[in-house]
């Protein structure tokens, strides 16, 4: 076996660890005893590979055990906060996420809070519900009076321990709110207040829903889309088209990067331009963690086209993972996004090719075959998490998806390009939209065509834990299984 794959091996034992710990909690006293014992047998078959090789994952397992109890002790210190549930309390902090308006309310994250006349602060983050208007930036320090409250659970979603997670403890419902400060001085709030420009120029280029969708794809600002236009999209599987994800950003990034080898620029030079298009994007929305993620895995998945072979970067992205997992352990359990960004990576990375092989006799007029592969790809790879997460899919988002998704840079850059020439032109920027205006209602019409047929979107009950184990347990044996060596669309392309 090679070392790669050996090196694979010990990132799934250590994200496996941290999976099980997850679910079901180990003294750690007993996992350090069982280390010792392992690396005491490590030295006793020194000399055969094999055995080493399977006393180190062992350990890695159980190194990944040892974070997330490791986490859990610090949620037990945190946990002191119980005795300020439901206490009206006047505190101070900053805003550290951009505020959010949905259904008529901005969310707010606060952090760095103070317990005004008290010589305690709260350890961890607050989130605010508030009316619409006035808005608040980012950055903003702002002085609150309100009840605290302990998030809880709803619909069978462990939402106290998803915020828990992300070490949000309280929730406050709208407060009276005085802003202390504004850092109009820090490159964050600049960021802010580019993004509110920008989102005007749309508004006043574009009608709604196409304004809404359209600052959703450039700006990842939702606010201002319908929720009978965001149902529409949830029915169809194509939400991923509106937010920022993995998946979202991944397909941008590989059609991106076949354009651009397609006009026949050098796949060097079309790397580095796709790259600095991820981050000005990522720029762009604020850099808010889930972004931030995404473009480690659309970036990673660019140099594997870069130097050709997309099936060597599946190492890399899982290291990446384990390296996400090291900071914030929750984020296997808890985060959604995280989940089914990785995991869409990982099956564009491994199931994509071999689709790709069985398949390859069928034209690829349009890249359309390619679309298709890629989302079906995603999607097998996604399905437990989806149905787990939703309790629901939909059997035709493949085909919405195949007729939406090539638009998608389209709207995006055009989106940009728009935005660019309306701060200086509205006018000019108006009459430049039309193409983007008919590309958006097309999309728009497909989808709630779609959405449409109600024997395409099926409930489901939430899948067990176990389930979910055995279903990527058959999935890995059938990728393994097949294994051939086989060249990937993606060489093809050089």
């Amino acid at each position: 076996m090679s070392k790669s794959k050996y090196f694979l091996l010990f990132c799934v034992a250590f994200i496996c660890g941290i999976f099980f710990g997850s679910y079901y909690s180990t003294s750690i006293w007993i996992l350090l005893l069982i280390v010792g014992f392992c690396i005491s047998l490590i030295f006793l078959f020194w000399k055969k590979e094999k055995v080493i090789i399977l006393f180190l994952i062992i350990i890695l397992f159980i190194f990944g055990l040892l974070r997330i109890e490791s986490e859990k002790l610090n949620e037990i210190e945190n946990l002191e906060i119980e005795n300020l549930n439901n206490q009206e309390m006047l505190v101070r902090g900053v805003i550290s996420e951009m505020p959010e308006i949905k259904n008529g309310k901005q969310k707010l994250i606060l952090k760095n809070i103070e317990i005004i006349g008290s010589k305690k602060d709260i350890n961890g983050k607050v989130i605010l519900y508030v009316d619409k208007y006035p808005e608040y930036n980012l950055l903003d320090e702002i002085e609150i009076n309100g009840k605290l409250q302990i998030p809880e659970d709803f619909d069978g979603f462990e939402y106290k321990n998803y915020l828990f997670s992300r070490g949000i403890y309280f929730v406050i419902y709208y407060p009276k709110i005085k802003v202390i400060n504004t850092n109009e001085k820090d490159l964050y709030f600049q960021i802010s207040k580019f993004r509110k420009f920008s989102n005007n120029i749309i508004k006043k280029i574009f009608p709604q829903p196409q304004a809404g969708i359209v600052s959703a794809m450039t700006l990842g600002l939702k606010s201002d889309i319908s929720s009978e236009t965001l149902e529409s999209f949830n029915r169809t599987g194509t939400r991923h088209i509106i937010a920022i994800s993995g998946l979202h950003m991944t397909i941008v990034a590989v059609i991106f990067m076949y354009l651009l080898l397609a006009i026949g620029l050098r796949r060097s030079h079309a790397f580095y331009f796709a790259i600095l298009g991820i981050v000005f994007f990522v720029a762009l929305v604020g850099f808010p963690a889930s972004a931030v993620r995404a473009s480690v895995m659309g970036g990673l998945v660019l140099l594997a086209v870069k130097v050709g072979r997309l099936s060597n970067a599946g190492n890399a992205i899982i290291f990446a993972g384990v390296l996400m997992l090291l900071y914030d352990p929750n984020l296997l359990r808890f985060d959604t996004g995280f989940q089914l960004s990785f995991l869409a990576v990982l099956g564009i990375v491994y199931i994509f090719p071999k689709l790709d092989i069985i398949f390859e006799k069928y034209s690829n007029f349009l890249n359309i075959k390619a679309i298709f592969l890629i989302t079906i790809s995603a999607q097998i790879a996604t399905l437990p998490i989806i149905l787990n997460s939703f309790g629901s899919f939909s059997i035709l988002s493949v085909f919405a998806n195949i007729v939406v998704l090539p638009f998608v840079p389209t709207v995006m850059l055009g989106g940009f390009l728009v935005m660019v020439i309306g701060s200086a032109n509205l006018f000019i920027a108006q009459i430049l939209s039309f193409p983007i205006w008919l590309v958006l209602t097309f999309q728009i019409e497909v989808v709630k065509f779609f959405a449409s047929f109600d024997f395409g979107y099926l409930s489901f009950e939430r899948v067990s834990i176990w389930t979910m184990i055995i279903y990527y347990g058959v999935l890995v044996f059938i990728l393994l299984f097949y294994n051939k060596k086989i060249p990937t669309y993606f060489e093809k392309l050089r």
